[in-house]
């Protein structure tokens, strides 16, 4: 079985397709839930630190919890816009793979 690897270039990559603002939503979320110390911008306009905290981030594999908990922040933050709907599709996708990669890992516990 193959492991399922997420991480915030995975979600901002499929977040192209629709308007700047669910980009700017994922950047919010990652301050929000203080998994970058500034923005995603000022980061990476920073110092070479900076610019190398914001490649830790955005590359590093996510874990379950990690992922429902920037999805769930986003779809808030997002409801009601005029994109929403497409926006669902990638909600779906990743609520979906957290949830395989939730069953593979009591898979191996057991």
């Amino acid at each position: 079985m193959k492991k399922i690897k997420v991480t915030i270039n995975d979600i901002e990559n499929d977040l192209f397709d629709l308007d700047t603002e669910y980009r700017e939503a994922l950047a919010h979320s990652l301050m929000e839930l203080k998994y970058v110390s500034d923005s995603p911008l000022n980061l990476s306009l920073g110092t070479e630190e900076q610019q190398e905290e914001l490649k830790r981030v955005y590359e590093k594999p996510l874990k379950t919890k990690q992922i429902k908990e920037i999805i769930s922040f986003m779809d808030k933050e997002m409801k009601g816009d005029f994109q929403y709907g497409s926006f669902r599709g990638v909600v779906s996708k990743y609520m979906n793979l957290a949830n395989q990669m939730e069953k593979d890992n009591k898979a191996k516990e057991r």
